[in-house]
């Protein structure tokens, strides 16, 4: 039988951050990200990208969020309802984020109905990164707080690097590129913020286990909303590599 070894504070966190370098682990690795930095991913792919990628967006809701701060103290619970307010609760238009997204895929050519399409019929591995925030939001503090924690903390670089690349090979505009500058900006702060909620949090070292579970079962849920999407790019348009 397995027993769950007690690390400290740093010992856990650093161990956390050992998982998010593996390579299998990290956004900017996965290989959609990998080809539009690399100018290897037609142009004529990025509106499909920017629809099919749209479902996530348009499906974010609360529960997805905050769930996980009926485990937390009062206290504790405002940073939670700030990121919140960041993401999706700000008034549309406003810099919401999925406002922001559909800023973007409007600038690469879709249409209201073609995003309205897609929501409706996402593919199941955009759905099921949310389904995955979800689940681990509603199960205990250290799984939500954990799952966040490690989703947030990659996507500075990996938005930030496709924001970069999408501008420089793909001729957009910084306006349309607003939603992968505004995480480079915001999540920084959002992961410091809860990197402290964290470790106050994941005190023994069943709580430990489940919220390295749930880190890791988040980030591989990212780069596989990412395959799913260049899965089905695949099948529209050559693609080399």
């Amino acid at each position: 039988m397995a027993v769950a070894v007690r690390r400290s504070s740093r010992e856990f966190l650093d161990l956390l951050h050992h998982d998010m370098s593996l390579p299998h682990n990290r956004y900017l690795k996965a290989p959609l990200v990998q080809l539009i930095c690399n100018h290897r991913l037609p142009a004529a792919t990025i509106k499909d990208f920017a629809i099919l990628r749209w479902a996530f967006q348009a499906n974010a809701n609360l529960a997805m969020m905050l769930a996980h701060a009926s485990y937390l103290s009062g206290d504790d619970a405002f940073n939670l309802l700030e990121n919140a307010f960041d993401e999706i609760m700000r008034p549309k238009g406003q810099g919401d984020h999925p406002s922001l997204w559909v800023t973007f895929a409007r600038a690469c050519g879709a249409t209201d109905e073609e995003l309205a399409a897609a929501a409706a019929d996402p593919l199941p591995e955009v759905v099921g990164f949310g389904a995955t925030l979800r689940e681990f939001s509603t199960r205990s503090a250290e799984e939500g707080l954990a799952a966040w924690y490690a989703d947030e903390e990659q996507l500075p670089e990996a938005l930030g690097s496709l924001g970069f690349a999408l501008r420089k090979y793909y001729g957009m505009s910084d306006e349309a590129l607003e939603y992968f500058f505004e995480h480079v900006r915001a999540d920084v702060d959002h992961s410091d913020a809860s990197e402290g909620l964290l470790l106050r949090y994941c005190d023994t070292p069943e709580r430990q286990y489940r919220a390295r579970r749930a880190a890791n079962v988040t980030l591989w849920s990212w780069i596989e909303m990412h395959n799913g999407i260049l899965r089905e790019l695949r099948k529209r348009y050559p693609i080399d590599a």
